[in-house]
Formats: C-alpha cells, structure tokens, sequence
C-alpha cells in the first residue's frame, strides 16, 4: 500500500467557484469508492469526521475532505444549507470522474457535516450510492434555526461565533494581529452573552454586526416563517428527490433528535426509488451532540451498552452500500434504539415501534400547581368543572436552561428550576409498574394569555423514587392569543425511549420560557428579534370538561 495525501486539490463547481480538497488514497490500489466529507470547519479539522482517513484508505477507500464554499481553503461566500445542495451534487460528480474513483460515491458527516449528504441527496447525483449522517437535523428552519417559533437562540449564537463567522474573517484578508484582536473580542462577547444571558435588539447584535460580520445570522432572524428557501432544505419535504440508502444516527439528547428519525420516515414513505425507500436504517442512542458516542450524558452514566463504536458501524455501512458485502448484524433491522431506564438496545421496523400506543395523561388540579409543591396532577381521565392555573411570565426573569438539547446538553436534576412560582409542575401517582414509552412526546395545552403573543414550554421528566427529576424532552410554541380566548397549541417534547421503573413519577411542567435554549417572547405582539420592551403577561392553563389539556405518550407494552 502506498498512502497519497494531495492537499488543497481544486474542484471545480458549475458558477466557476473553486472548492478545495484534501484527497487521501492508495496509489497502488486502482480505482476504489470514494467517501466524501464535506466541511464549514476547516478539512484540516478532525471534529465531527467520524473516522479516521486513514482507517478508511485501509479498508479499501479513497476519502475526500473538502472545504464548503466560502470556508477554509475554497471560494465564494458563506451560504449555510442551500450553497450545500448544488455544491454536493457537483462534488460528488466530480470524485466519480478522478482516475482513483471507481464511479461509486458515498457522503458521511456529523452536524452541519451530516446536512451536507442530505442536502446533496435532493438533487440526487448519479455517482451518489449511500449516505450516513450523525446528530443532524431534518428540516433547517423548524429544529436546526427555530423550534415552534421560537428561535434557538443558545445554539446558533454560539454555533456562528465559535464555528463559522470567526473562519470566515480568518481568511478575509485582514491582518494577523487585527484578526486576534476580532478573535479576542468575539470571545469576550460570546462570553458575556452566556453570563448575562440577552443582548437586545437580538438583530443588532455587535457581534455578527461589527466584529465577526455574519449576515446569514440576521438572514435567519428575519425569515421565521417557511419560504421557497426553507422548503428547499427541508429534507423531509424533499424527500421524493433522494435515491439512496441512508444511515441516520442521533441521541435522545442531542438537540437534532427529531432530525434522524423525521427523515428516515420521509424517505422511507416518499423516497425516489425502491432502494432509497427500502434502505433506510435509524440508529437511535441516549447520546448528546458529540463524537465520539459516549455512555455518560450530562450527569448520568447509561451504562456499557451505550459505549458504541460508530466509527467501525459506519464503515462497515459502507461496505455492505459500496462493496456489496452481507450487510452487518446490528443494521439488519430499519431500526435500533436505546431504552433508557434498562439501558438496552431494541429493534424494530419502524419508528416508532409499531406496539406504541398513544396513551392520554390528563393535567389536573384545584389551580395552584405553581411548583413542585403545587396541586397539579396527571390522571387518566379528564377533568370536569377545575379552575385553570396561573402564573407570571416575566420575559425578564426567565426559566434557565437545565440540559435537554441546548448548548450544555444532556439529562440532568431538574429539581432547582421546579420550585419556582412561573414553573407549573404536574405529576402521576407513583407507578406501580414500568410503564415503557417509546417515540414523540406530544403536549396538547387549553392555554389563554394577556399578551398578544406570548410562548407556552413544556418539559418531560422522570422522577425517580430518591428525588431524582431527570428531563426526557422539551419544547416550545409560539403564538398569538386574543384577549379572554382560550385557544389550544400542540408541543412536540422529542423522540426518545424510556421505562419509568415502578415507584417513580411523570411529570410534565409548563412554563413561557426555557432560556437562554429558546430566544424569549416580549409579550408585546413586536418581533422578538428587534424587541427592546419586554413586559410581564399572566398565563393561564386550562384542564376542564371543556379544555382537557393533556401529556400523550406513546407507551409500549411491557413484557
């Protein structure tokens, strides 16, 4: 075996930008399939590449590493997702066409890395044979750039200063000491932004404004509603372009877990081909947003089961699509999952299990389930003449973040946001046996507002019998109200799988606000991007006859 390392080779795209690679091969080897990673984070980087190159070269590959247009080493400017759909089709063709290519193609990444196949995926190149992509989202508006409304301020503020705008000054041009002093700034910034939690106006921010420009992020601000442009990178409404197997890898605390499982369902009922709809495979662990996979998330430790060598699993992925080898036992089935409670792996056909049954969870209560001492309750059955609950939302004193899939991702105790007034807590009776639910949580809240426009958030967590209240999904909606009407709003808590042991409890809180994860409404009807008045509004949750309110799970019989 002779190793082949050429830097910096130059890809030509349809505009006449020039993309550049770094290409890893044996040049004794003849042609073999290529593995293509594309990347916003500079080729040079390891993060997110999921495998070693070299690691893959030895088991009969060339690997292909490219700088996304407008980052590293190639040109043009920044776009994120739509410059990746064109830019992917003619990558991808363009390994096919090299003498070491033997025609056949595949695209792999984790993050913004994994949007890369997806989005080349939809305008299907010919040479493009299987994809697999880790802790990725679906659909680049609702669940990557907002979330029920609401933007997802934590991650993308973050995510642009740490990850693509300072790259793109770097290779602006500028001096070296004016860059590290841009480069201090920024940090500074971000730094503040994390301690003190707000910057208002959010679409005047100083720090995608002046010190590391990042139009796309003010872009984002001021697109909250669906266009021609989301549609266009929303896989899942793309998904009758894509032709070919895929392999989606995501954790129940990663904040892209709807992301796998949404496009492996959309593919699967509306793929291109038999092969595209038949190949789909949903790898679905307890992880957060890192590679690689680890078995402790947050402050809990899910055991050896959850220690899972992706590396090797997404290899021998691509032998089974690239090489025709027998396909490897643990992708037999579509779908594999993570229970978390008995720590274990389970497969299915379909996700959710086809055993899952929506199962309703009514909130009740004499109208003080303000914290976790408060009077609310979930039952089976549904209230009848009961006083809604109330409580203040102050945009200015808002519910901190504690894990989930925000910045600091991952379970945690919930406990010390639970004892506060704005925090309604809703809990079962102890369990007298496990109860397993396995797919999307769904809230469904009667909710009436003084505010114009306010938020309502929601919050799965597991009680166990030592106190222990560990967050399973949360979620966000934004909406306008009139006042005195009572109006019903449907929040999506994530997928995830899960046995609440016997003696433990369910509960649900509802709150206005879960920050800094999600931006905060200002309850004054303005854009919350452009707002600088933020004032209080009272909330009200409904559980009457007439406005059953209502946690549904998707619960599996247990054996």
């Amino acid at each position: 075996m002779t190793i082949l390392f050429d830097r910096d080779v130059p890809v030509p795209m349809r505009d006449g930008a020039v993309l550049r690679a770094d290409i890893v091969h044996d040049g004794q080897a003849g042609p073999t399939p290529v593995l293509l990673l594309r990347t916003p984070y500079l080729k040079e980087s390891a993060f997110g590449s999921v495998f070693a190159p070299f690691d893959a070269v030895a088991r009969g590959y060339a690997v292909v590493i490219q700088d996304c247009r407008g980052t590293g080493e190639s040109e043009g400017e920044l776009h994120p997702f739509l410059q990746e759909v064109d830019d992917g089709y003619d990558s991808v063709e363009w390994c096919a066409a090299q003498e070491w290519c033997d025609g056949r193609v595949g695209m792999y990444g984790m993050s913004y890395m994994g949007a890369t196949p997806w989005l080349a995926a939809t305008a299907a190149p010919p040479s493009l044979r299987a994809i697999a992509t880790f802790m990725t989202g679906s659909d680049f508006l609702e669940g990557w750039t907002y979330e029920g409304g609401a933007f997802h301020l934590g991650f993308n503020t973050g995510w642009v200063a740490a990850n693509l705008s300072l790259r793109v000054l770097e290779r602006s041009g500028i001096d070296r000491a004016e860059y590290e002093a841009r480069e201090a700034e920024a940090m500074r910034a971000l730094a503040r932004l994390r301690a003190t939690g707000s910057f208002t106006p959010l679409d005047q921010l100083p720090l995608y404004r002046e010190v590391a420009p990042a139009p796309y992020y003010f872009d984002w601000l001021a697109r909250p509603e669906r266009d021609e442009e989301w549609e266009a990178v929303d896989i899942s409404a793309q998904a009758g372009n894509v032709h070919v197997p895929a392999l989606g890898v995501g954790g129940w605390y990663d904040l892209f877990a709807g992301g796998p499982p949404q496009t492996f369902n959309a593919v699967r009922e509306r793929g291109a081909t038999k092969a595209a709809r038949t190949g789909q495979r949903l790898l679905m662990g307890p992880w957060n947003h890192s590679l690689p996979a680890l078995r402790t998330i947050g402050a809990v430790d899910f055991g050896a089961e959850a220690d899972v060598d992706l590396a090797e699993r997404t290899l021998r992925w691509f032998d089974w699509q690239l090489f025709d080898r027998d396909p490897p036992p643990e992708l037999g089935a579509p779908v594999r999952y993570f229970t978390m409670g008995p720590n274990s792996w389970r497969e299915s056909d379909s996700w959710p299990p086809p055993e899952a049954t929506s199962t309703s969870f009514f909130l009740r209560g004499g109208g003080a389930a303000n914290g976790a001492s408060g009077d609310g309750r979930l039952e089976r059955e549904p209230g009848g003449d009961e006083p809604p609950d109330e409580f203040l939302y102050h945009p200015l004193r808002p519910v901190p973040t504690v894990g989930g899939g925000g910045r600091v991702d991952g379970a945690f105790d919930q406990r010390r946001v639970e004892d506060r007034q704005d925090v309604l807590v809703y809990d079962s009776a102890p369990l007298a046996e496990p109860l397993e639910v396995s797919g999307l949580l769904t809230v469904e809240l009667h909710v009436a507002s003084s505010a114009p426009s306010t938020d309502f958030t929601a919050k799965l967590v597991e009680i166990a019998p030592d106190g222990f209240a560990r967050n399973l999904g949360d979620g966000i909606m934004r909406s306008r109200f009139e006042p005195g009407v009572v109006r019903a709003v449907s929040i999506d808590l994530r997928n995830t799988s899960n046995v609440f042991p016997a003696g433990s409890r369910i509960r649900l809180e509802v709150s206005s606000s879960n920050f800094p994860r999600f931006d905060r409404s200002p309850n004054t009807g303005e854009a919350p991007a452009s707002a600088t008045r933020f004032v209080p509004a009272h909330q009200y949750v409904h559980h009457s006859a007439a406005h059953p309110s209502r946690l549904i799970l998707p619960v599996v019989p247990t054996v």
